[in-house]
């Protein structure tokens, strides 16, 4: 064959090398598609067993025995915890079932304590889980769970590590604190929420909890010092690796630290046979193997942008070094080199996570990376001393705080920079814009021939331009986008609700979001220094949870609250909050009338004392306010059943009423599928607007109710789409505005 090519000189010999390279390629890639296919298969089998399924799709109840297969996660949304379980025997009538399946467990303050390992009891109810997910089942406990045996020995131990180091916890901040802890042994229940958003915001995400990064700083720690111990290549491999196997346990088996395992594991092996080291190989295999063990890490958000990361590394870093080489100094340009390459082949996940680009995120990761190698090294050092020498830990771990409050800060100062999300396709055609991107940089970076290259800037060049343009243009937009005279504001606070209404200088603010910058940002925004009417329609943490950072160095006349009894540690913190500022607070009910500006507000929900409802969504404050101009209709979170109560009560449905005038609907439940249907209909509102966060998990809002807002002809305005959105009253009935570019 190599004669055959002879006439062509060097170039049949490449053709040929690559022919045979595609070959082997296609071979390996069908042999693992086989793998994880019979894998995938096996293992949705096994968790969905034959004489389970009518218990489940009944969801039947049984005494029954179960196995904790990881530590139980806080569920804030819902107040409740969660963990996957191994179901070892139930109970559901006739006979004790001994089973083995994986499923989920969900419960109160009781599952807090549970531990990895450990087995309980509980009358289990199951039920239906998500079709195509890992587990076969969702339960929760009917009585109080028992604990029948407690884990291994080796588990123990484990867990007596986490909790002595979590207890000689020690630093400069709280925050500082949580943050060691988290990128030490991935613990983060000593991060709040309020710095998860602001690191979130400047793409340090993956620097609150351990990361692939972490575990190749351990290997790398432990095999220098096996190293400089004398350890011989032998000694080094069974070291490193039983160091692998002991920080996967450790911190848990996270989906970014068994790809960093398993790839670094493939590496030790073939420096210690001699090989020659390919890391890009060792991803790859890292990547199949995983997918193979575990099919549904193809859909794991924090697995794919571990190897997309990795990727970028490996691919873009080392050209682009040389690159910026020319330009700054060395060690400047390995950094922005490094937080480069990650970025962009993180972008088409990220984008489905999120809206937009964090502005500020290479800064951020430019100056936050170089800490996190002392952070985690020092947070290994506490974790070894936790147990014989606690005071030793505990210095270290102070110690270790330092940077992690440089990060803090890093995080915080960069969050709160003005224009900190730059607009940015989402959806597919994001997706798609992303891929060009990484496209023109690996044509521009690695491809061999000129003309290539110019292919890969050129559109680069081409991209940036247009991108530029949109950015400016969306940028412009959301600083002029309230600056008009307007009447409403639906705040764009995620996945809650915030609306301010504005008439002759008053203002009322209905709701006030999940969290607190959000909120305060919003309002800053919008030159909001007084609110003379707080409406907090319910207790649920997507409606208060930013109550500070709304009343925080503002003044505030009135607040409204539902009699509803709600016994959350949401709805008595806040209570606690607002009583200890002297704040009026009024239990309001159906008839509750009042007066802003041009606006007469009426309360059409819950009845007195909260009479006849279920829940605090059901017992939401409703209200509907009239002005000169036009009607605003605000649900709260009622549902179907409330709604039907508000349909059938006083004479503010009247025709007269409702249609003289434009309509605007702030529809329920963030565009939940829990609506009356009649009531949209016989409203037929002219705008309707849905604050929902974008991508969440709840899937709002649902088409259901989008298609019964499109029906009777109501213009929708979602804050995910548009961000926040102001309505004003104009010549032809309503004008809408908005933060973002539709």
């Amino acid at each position: 064959m190599a004669s055959g090519w002879q006439p062509l000189g060097n170039f049949g010999h490449y053709l040929e090398f690559a022919l045979a390279a595609m070959k082997r390629f296609w071979l390996v890639f069908i042999c693992g598609l086989v793998a994880g296919l019979s894998s995938l298969a096996i293992q949705y089998s096994a968790a969905r067993p034959e004489l389970l399924k009518e218990p489940i799709a009944n969801v039947a109840s049984g005494s029954a025995s179960f196995m904790i297969l990881d530590s139980p996660r806080y569920i804030e949304n819902f107040q409740i915890y969660q963990a996957s379980i191994k179901l070892l025997s139930i109970d559901l009538g006739e006979t004790t079932e001994t089973v083995s399946v994986r499923g989920e467990v969900s419960g109160g303050q009781e599952f807090s304590i549970a531990a990895t390992g450990q087995i309980y009891s509980c009358r289990l109810e199951l039920r239906p889980a998500e079709s195509n997910g890992r587990s076969g089942f969702r339960s929760s406990c009917k009585d109080k769970p028992r604990l029948k045996a407690e884990a291994q020995a080796q588990q123990q131990f484990i867990t007596s590590v986490r909790n002595s180091f979590l207890d000689n916890a020690r630093g400069v901040t709280p925050e500082s604190m949580g943050l060691v802890a988290g990128l030490a042994i991935g613990d983060t229940t000593l991060v709040s929420q309020e710095l998860k958003d602001e690191m979130k915001a400047v793409s340090l995400t993956h620097l609150t909890a351990v990361s692939g990064a972490n575990c190749a700083i351990v290997l790398a720690m432990a095999y220098l010092l096996i190293r400089r111990m004398g350890g011989g290549k032998w000694v080094r491999l069974s070291l490193g690796l039983l160091t692998l196997v002991a920080y996967v346990l450790l911190v848990g088996a996270q989906p970014s630290v068994l790809r960093a395992a398993v790839m670094a594991a493939a590496v030790l092996i073939a420096i210690s046979l001699g090989r020659k080291s390919a890391a890009l190989a060792a991803l790859a295999l890292a990547v199949m193997v995983l997918l193979i063990a575990d099919p549904w890490l193809a859909t794991d958000y924090g697995f794919l942008l571990s190897t997309a990361a990795t990727a970028g590394l490996l691919i873009l870093t080392e050209p682009l070094v040389r690159k910026f080489s020319s330009h700054m100094p060395k060690w400047l340009a390995i950094c922005l080199a490094i937080a480069i390459s990650a970025q962009v082949f993180c972008l088409p996940i990220l984008l489905q996570l999120q809206s937009g680009l964090a502005t500020y995120s290479i800064p951020a990761n430019i100056l936050a990376e170089p800490l996190v190698a002392p952070i985690t090294v020092l947070g290994i050092a506490a974790v070894v001393f936790s147990i014989p020498v606690p005071w030793l830990s505990q210095f270290l771990f102070y110690l270790a705080s330092f940077g992690a409050s440089a990060i803090v800060w890093i995080a915080q100062f960069f969050s709160e920079l003005p224009l900190n999300r730059l607009a940015w396709p989402t959806g597919v055609l994001g997706a798609l814009a992303a891929l060009a991107v990484i496209l023109a940089s690996l044509l521009w970076l690695r491809a061999e021939p000129t003309g290539l290259r110019n292919i890969g800037i050129t559109s680069l060049a081409i991209i940036s331009a247009i991108s530029l343009g949109a950015i400016l243009f969306g940028q412009v937009r959301s600083i002029t986008w309230s600056s008009q005279n307007w009447t409403l504001v639906n705040c764009d606070v995620g996945q809650g609700d915030a609306l301010v209404i504005r008439s002759k200088g008053a203002v009322a603010l209905v709701d006030v979001g999940r969290n607190d910058k959000q909120i305060d940002s919003c309002l800053k925004e919008l030159g909001i220094s007084r609110i003379d009417l707080l409406v907090l329609t319910h207790f649920d943490l997507d409606h208060v949870g930013g109550v500070r950072g709304a009343v925080d160095n503002r003044s505030i006349g009135t607040v409204l609250i539902s009699p509803f009894k709600d016994e959350r540690w949401a709805a008595t913190g806040t209570n606690t909050y607002l009583n200890s500022l002297g704040l009026r607070m009024i239990e309001v009910e159906k008839g509750t009338s009042g007066q802003l500006g041009d606006f007469s507000w009426t309360v059409l929900s819950p009845n007195k004392d909260a009479a006849g409802s279920e829940d605090s969504n059901d017992a939401s404050v409703a209200m509907f306010w009239e002005s000169p101009e036009f009607n605003l209709l605000t649900l709260a979170d009622t549902g179907e059943k409330a709604q039907m109560r508000i349909s059938a009560t006083g004479n503010w449905l009247s025709a007269q009423r409702i249609h003289k005038l434009p309509l605007v609907l702030k529809v329920a439940h963030h565009g939940s599928a829990d609506q009356y249907p009649e009531l949209i209909e016989e409203l037929r509102p002219d705008l309707s607007l849905v604050s929902v966060g974008a991508d969440n998990s709840y899937g709002h809002p649902t088409k259901r109710t989008l298609n019964l807002l499109e029906q009777v002809g109501s213009v929708i305005a979602r804050t995910d789409l548009l961000g926040s959105v102001a309505i004003s009253p104009s010549e032809g009935g309503l004008a809408v505005s908005s933060s973002r570019q539709d």
